[in-house]
């Protein structure tokens, strides 16, 4: 199926009503949405908005704007040698879950497989994807608009999958179910089967795979309210396990995300109940040094961090808050023990954030707000506007390996195609996902949880599914730009 342009939207703000308690937007309805634990609407029908506005699935009024002519879509595949890149792999936190911000990892989904698979031995791993693994070049200009492509694959035991991440090499990825069980892609076979389980109890948050492949760090969170923890856990490259580091199970924070840099370095964010605690790692996914910290009012926090570059070319990382507050904070002196903390963009400008990716070569970052406009970090400075792109119904983020093409999704099924360095709102293209039709078959509440490229070409992997009371469901996705670059297994 290929996926081409639709229309444009932008979008605005409005004040709220209605008053009864949720977790997430799909307790409240249609034209309804979650937010500080209470179910608010601006709007039920069309006709409760002014000035030709419609009324969104979530209760937004939205104007709409006029088309305009796409660039022309190249259907020829494009020879492309574009190299490696150093890899960025891609709460409940008893406080606050007013938003719905496609983790959905709160829940107990009521499935476990009561084991530890520990090994699939009978997997081709297809470490060889027939690429360069040399650092990427910025690009020269704007990638050509995307011509996607999604093939259905059996989701097998997943429930609702909530993260993705690739093994470097790009044969294999791991995939997170909402709780409990880790599943692996076979890029070779197309196939998913389940490897290994944290046991019970255990919400996935993220993972991310260490530079050199050897070993992956995955978060996860357990309990809840004064009594919730987070847990880290290692996959093991070489024998195909899964096992608990015991020693780096916080008893005071929840574990929200954890990223490697461009030098090889990783931070792993947790939240506590009146502070964000930052945790260092060395690229052999070790921890490291001295953690620091940042105060933050009781019950709220932050979501998500990217490996950016300051003003002066050092390393920083932006974090995005969006738990009973809102904005970005950037970090910078981090050779130091104490590094430090300023407000990149207000509240007031962004709204709450959930994710945020940054481009491997560290010079840009996007971010979405609540509202659902595209923020971006270009050059050291924040573009967080009024006028800022409008992508309904997204909240997360994902950029290539080589930093030419990054996807923003969210629900239900929705994908845009976001093109460096291109930020206006008719540059960038609609390439969603027909998850209502066969093979996915998805409800309307289905959403697209998480996206990660396979290093080397401009394909990769979207998942994501329903958790909700009527039920849970679970879709992969695997996806190839038909005019970019290709991997040469798993086609």
């Amino acid at each position: 199926m290929k996926v081409v342009a639709v229309a444009l939207l932008s979008g605005i703000v409005a004040v709220s009503c209605a008053s009864i308690e949720c977790s997430f937007n799909s307790d409240c309805g249609e034209h309804a949405r979650c937010e500080m634990n209470t179910c608010t609407r601006d709007c039920l029908e069309d006709r409760d908005c002014t000035d030709g506005a419609t009324c969104s699935p979530n209760g937004f009024c939205i104007k709409s704007t006029p088309k305009e002519d796409r660039p022309e879509i190249v259907d020829d595949p494009i020879e492309m040698d574009l190299g490696s890149p150093p890899v960025d792999a891609g709460f409940d936190a008893g406080f606050d879950a007013g938003f719905d911000a496609g983790f959905a990892v709160g829940r107990d989904v009521g499935r476990d497989s009561g084991f530890d698979v520990g090994r699939d031995v009978g997997i081709d791993i297809g470490m060889d994807v027939g690429r360069d693994v040399g650092a990427p070049d910025v690009p020269a200009g704007p990638a050509a608009v995307g011509v996607y492509e999604y093939t259905g694959v059996r989701p097998e035991g997943l429930a609702a999958p909530v993260a993705v991440a690739w093994h470097p090499l790009g044969g294999y990825a791991l995939i997170l179910s909402a709780t409990n069980t880790v599943f692996r892609y076979n890029a070779t076979a197309r196939t998913v089967a389940l490897v290994g389980s944290a046991g019970t109890g255990v919400s996935w948050r993220g993972l991310a795979f260490t530079p050199d492949g050897a070993r992956a760090l995955l978060l996860g969170n357990a309990g809840s309210g004064t009594a919730a923890r987070g847990r880290l856990f290692v996959w093991d490259h070489a024998s195909s396990m899964l096992a608990e580091r015991a020693a780096e199970s916080s008893l005071t924070s929840l574990y929200l995300a954890i990223h490697f840099g461009p030098d090889g370095r990783a931070m792993l964010l947790g939240l506590g109940a009146n502070s964000l605690t930052f945790w260092r790692y060395d690229a052999s996914g070790n921890r490291t040094g001295t953690p620091f910290g940042y105060g933050v009012a009781i019950g709220t926090g932050c979501n998500d961090l990217a490996w950016v570059r300051d003003g002066f070319g050092d390393p920083a990382l932006m974090v995005v808050c969006g738990i009973n507050t809102g904005g970005i904070l950037s970090v910078t002196g981090l050779a130091s023990t104490a590094p430090v903390f300023a407000t990149a963009a207000p509240s007031s400008q962004t709204g709450n954030t959930y994710r945020i990716a940054a481009r491997p070569q560290g010079d840009a970052a996007i971010t979405i707000g609540s509202s659902n406009k595209l923020y971006r970090y270009r050059d050291a400075v924040w573009t967080a506007e009024f006028t800022s792109p409008f992508l309904a119904y997204s909240f997360g983020v994902a950029f290539s390996w080589d930093g030419a093409r990054a996807l923003a999704f969210g629900g239900p099924g929705r994908a845009y195609e976001y093109r460096y360095d291109l930020y206006s709102r008719d540059q960038i293209t609609d390439v969603s996902i027909a998850l209502s039709a066969a093979p996915f078959v998805q409800p309307s509440s289905a959403q697209i949880n998480d996206v990660a490229w396979r290093p080397g070409c401009h394909e990769g992997l979207a998942v994501g599914g329903s958790n909700t009371l009527s039920g849970v469901t679970a879709f992969v996705a695997y996806f190839r730009v038909l005019n970019g670059a290709h991997c040469t297994i798993g086609k």
